[in-house]
């Protein structure tokens, strides 16, 4: 578990990617990336495609070939956070239902918007 204090690249940001802040979800507890996917010195942006690895517990980044099937897809909250060292697990807010605008996000694919369906929306 990560308990050390959070490096931030940007400082007071507001939420760009809500399209309403109307029925917004949060993960409870906050997401924790696995930090042996991830390089040193990466910047993982606001607003990002995340999904649960079953068999590691831990979340990783959206990819190309991630399938639809993918489990607990959320999107990382409004911070940007600086991966500092690849072997602590990093901890990031995320959110579980909103209304995005896509443009505003990364990662997010046609499988990522399969698997969120009915809970984090894209359109107007």
């Amino acid at each position: 578990m990560n308990l050390r204090p959070k490096v931030s690249a940007q400082y007071n940001n507001a939420p760009t990617a809500f399209r309403d802040f109307k029925a917004v979800e949060w993960k409870v507890g906050n997401a924790v990336l696995d930090a042996s996917k991830l390089k040193k010195g990466q910047v993982i942006k606001p607003f990002t495609a995340i999904f649960l690895n079953e068999s590691t517990g831990l979340f990783e980044l959206v990819a190309s070939d991630t399938p639809a099937t993918m489990k607990g897809a959320l999107i990382t909250g409004s911070e940007e956070v600086v991966i500092e060292d690849t072997t602590t697990n990093e901890l990031v807010s995320a959110i579980r239902k909103a209304s995005l605008i896509e443009e505003r996000c990364t990662g997010v694919t046609a499988n990522f918007k399969t698997a969120t369906q009915g809970r984090l929306t894209f359109d107007v």
